[in-house]
């Protein structure tokens, strides 16, 4: 079925609009103010068009309303170097600065320019620790709670884990409560059937957070097969001993990652991870 494509005349009027003339897809409009300007025709069809924005230019803003931070303290309207509209206000830190009116009403100025230099103060605290073990940690575990790719994901945020809201986008906080961490540790939970939280985490030796996480998946393996899991001794870890004495190297070194040493030296994560618990 056709749908019938909507006439525009000539002196027709939409709102504070009167048609001029037609070019195209574009009409010429002149608003009540006496202001011309080329307007799409389906605009003023659909209502979205109705004056030049003259109306809400005129549109004030009384004496102390409030915008973030800033309060308008005068309503006396002067323009800017483009032709803006400025308003003198009163910034919460005792700052009196002329405020773009537009910028204020679309809520785009909140201070008089303190809240950004404190937000970039802010950035630079963070920034500094952004290479940090506590930082990499942070990131970690809102990858193994969120990110459905990680290769550890089923056994946090696959099992309803997730990192409390306190820390979830804040890392200052996340540092506040754990603090620094010491020298050859890493972030684990107390309550493995908790959350990452405050007051359920801590820093503990690499060597025992391997030792967790082989726990769950041999709690794993056992959900899933009903039957018990042999311990794995030494003699079990079918790799050559010049391949175990270089994963140790590497481990002792400061290498974490079980798989990227696995991909390395060609072995799979699970025997990477049984080098470290037998010969670390």
């Amino acid at each position: 079925m056709e749908t019938t494509k909507r006439v525009i005349n000539i002196s027709e009027k939409f709102g504070s609009w009167i048609v001029l003339d037609k070019q195209g897809k574009q009409v010429l409009c002149q608003c009540d103010c006496g202001t011309q300007k080329l307007v799409y025709s389906h605009t003023l069809t659909n209502g979205r068009s109705t004056n030049c924005g003259c109306k809400k230019r005129k549109e004030s803003i009384p004496v102390g309303a409030n915008f973030g931070r800033l309060k308008v303290i005068s309503d006396v309207e002067f323009k800017g170097k483009r032709g803006e509209l400025l308003l003198l206000t009163l910034c919460s830190c005792g700052t009196q600065k002329y405020i773009n009116k537009n910028s204020l009403k679309r809520g785009l100025t909140q201070s008089c320019g303190c809240l950004q230099r404190e937000t970039l103060k802010s950035d630079k605290t963070v920034h500094g620790h952004c290479k940090s073990h506590e930082y990499n940690s942070w990131l970690h575990i809102k990858r193994i709670c969120y990110n459905k790719n990680h290769h550890q994901y089923k056994y946090h945020g696959g099992c309803g884990i997730e990192v409390d809201a306190s820390w979830r986008d804040n890392f200052t906080q996340f540092l506040k409560d754990m603090g620094v961490a010491p020298e050859g540790t890493v972030i684990s939970r107390i309550d493995l059937e908790s959350d990452f939280a405050p007051g359920n985490c801590q820093w503990i030796p690499r060597k025992e957070h391997y030792r967790q996480i082989h726990f769950l998946r041999r709690k794993e393996f056992f959900i899933s097969q009903t039957l018990p899991k042999p311990v794995v001794t030494n003699c079990e870890i079918n790799v050559s001993p010049n391949i175990i004495h270089a994963i140790v190297k590497a481990h002792a070194n400061g290498e974490a990652n079980m798989n990227k040493l696995a991909t390395q030296y060609q072995i799979s994560t699970q025997d990477a991870i049984n080098i470290i618990l037998h010969h670390a």
